[in-house]
């Protein structure tokens, strides 16, 4: 694993927010990125790597206002999230 994730001092690579992710946000990960941090606001988030999420199909999930770190699987070249309810707020930043 990279250091970078346990190094809180890592460079952030790109960072997006997303307060109307009632449909589908994909995210293209730029080249360096290891890993991601993900914040739900309000309400649970659904994400998955390189392919459309939906509640039923889907690799990770966010809770309502937490907020996780997951290493990015080889060979992903993007994460999309989809709301668990109407109202989710997303922040996705890239380490």
């Amino acid at each position: 694993m990279n250091n970078y994730f346990t190094n809180t001092k890592a460079p952030t690579l790109e960072e997006a927010y997303d307060a109307t992710i009632s449909s589908s946000t994909e995210i293209t990960l730029n080249e360096g990125t290891n890993y991601i941090e993900v914040t739900a606001i309000t309400k649970g988030i659904f994400l998955a790597y390189n392919r459309t999420v939906s509640s039923s199909d889907f690799d990770e999930y966010i809770g309502a206002d937490s907020t996780r770190i997951y290493v990015i699987p080889a060979n992903t070249t993007t994460v999309n999230f989809i709301e668990q309810a109407a109202s989710g707020a997303l922040i996705c930043i890239q380490k």
